[in-house]
């Protein structure tokens, strides 16, 4: 509703949007699924095909939520990098950067070992790290942004999918990044440079009310695994206790 065009009747708009957001959200879920089987199976062509079924997923809710025809704009991310595939009018791949995700990533490549063969793997970033505050925290392994740090000889499937479902957690807010559309729009029309910026820079802002929902989870849980989002990256990773 908040993308519908002036000339649009609202009962299709949000007709559209249901239904495009329905099947969207049915992909990303049966993504998660299909994460936890390459898990159990310990098969990183599943995690792939996971990953790519994410994508279509979110590509799908994405266009929803921006008023678009659900084959409109596909895309996949990969650590700070982000592939757009357009076919609306002519098929075309733009190649964009996520600024929040592109800070994290090189901060972890200053301070965390670059895992390539876990990562080509996995199409996610992964690192390794021995840094004391993973051992004081008993943490095994942490999701920032685009990056995913384990600590140093934790490896096992069970602990990257989990970690895999946080990134897909991201994955499923960036339908709120709908919300910027127009005023980056009138933008662009005011000023021209801006406009040749957007076509390299996807802004990543959905990061910031996972982050808040994430906190609230935490604060208010007795429990560790009482926050929601580590409950659900437990349940489909095998690691919920």
């Amino acid at each position: 509703i908040i993308n519908k065009k002036p000339y649009e009747k609202l009962d299709k708009v949000i007709l559209k949007g249901f239904s495009q957001g329905t099947l969207g959200g049915y992909l990303t879920f049966e993504s998660k699924r299909v994460l936890r089987l390459g898990a159990e199976n310990e098969d990183w062509k599943l995690i792939w095909a996971a990953k790519l079924l994410n994508a279509s997923g979110t590509s799908i809710k994405d266009n929803a939520a921006n008023n678009q025809n659900f084959w409109y704009k596909w895309h996949i991310n990969i650590g700070f990098n982000r592939l757009e595939f357009e076919t609306k009018n002519k098929f075309k791949v733009n190649y964009k950067i996520m600024p929040v995700a592109l800070v994290y990533n090189t901060l972890a490549f200053t301070q965390a070992k670059f895992n390539f063969d876990t990562s080509i793997k996995t199409g996610e970033l992964i690192f390794e790290s021995n840094d004391y505050r993973l051992y004081e925290t008993g943490t095994r392994g942490v999701t920032f942004p685009g990056t995913i740090i384990l600590r140093n000889n934790e490896k096992n499937y069970n602990l990257i999918t989990h970690e895999i479902i946080h990134i897909y957690h991201s994955n499923d807010f960036s339908i709120l990044n709908s919300y910027y559309v127009k005023p980056v729009e009138k933008i662009e029309k005011k000023y021209h440079f801006i406009n040749k910026i957007n076509n390299y820079i996807y802004y990543d802002f959905h990061y910031l009310p996972l982050r808040m929902l994430y906190n609230y989870e935490t604060n208010t849980a007795t429990k560790y695994f009482d926050n929601y989002l580590e409950h659900e990256a437990g349940y489909f990773s095998n690691t919920l206790r």
